[in-house]
């Protein structure tokens, strides 16, 4: 970690190896920054959740794949913000994304969104934007249960 309450990590192209990677470096930030449990099993699942459909949808076919996280904590530490880019093509998953129906049944309803809609359900804002050629979604997190 550099300064105190920053970290940046590059993950690996493959799936696997970069959740790994997550799982670490979620863990190390939330020792350094004091989180609880439920604090950083959030943090942990909505950034599993980008950096797998970045790998599996979004770098695929990329000939030097670029996939990047930076965890920091804000407003004295009370608001944690994580920003992943990738240089896949643009995608905006919070306005391209399909809006899942959760009125029908598990086996009725078409695939994707869900995702999506848990990012939203455990952050206070989710947000993208396309800069210099990479993706940037930028999210915050209370620190707080």
């Amino acid at each position: 970690m550099g300064e105190q309450g920053r970290m940046v990590v590059h993950l690996p192209p493959d799936l696997s190896a970069a959740l790994s990677v997550l799982a670490q470096a979620v863990e190390r930030f939330a020792v350094a920054e004091s989180l609880s449990g439920g604090v950083s099993g959030k943090l942990n699942l909505v950034l599993d959740e980008l950096i797998t459909n970045s790998i599996s949808y979004g770098l695929q076919g990329v000939a030097e794949p670029h996939l990047a996280l930076r965890l920091a904590s804000a407003e004295g530490r009370d608001v944690l913000e994580a920003v992943l880019e990738d240089n896949g093509p643009a995608f905006d998953p919070f306005s391209e994304a399909p809006v899942p129906d959760t009125t029908l049944e598990l086996d009725e309803r078409p695939i994707g969104g869900l995702g999506v809609m848990f990012v939203k359900q455990f952050t206070e804002s989710a947000g993208y934007e396309r800069i210099d050629g990479l993706n940037r979604i930028t999210l915050r997190i209370k620190a707080g249960d």
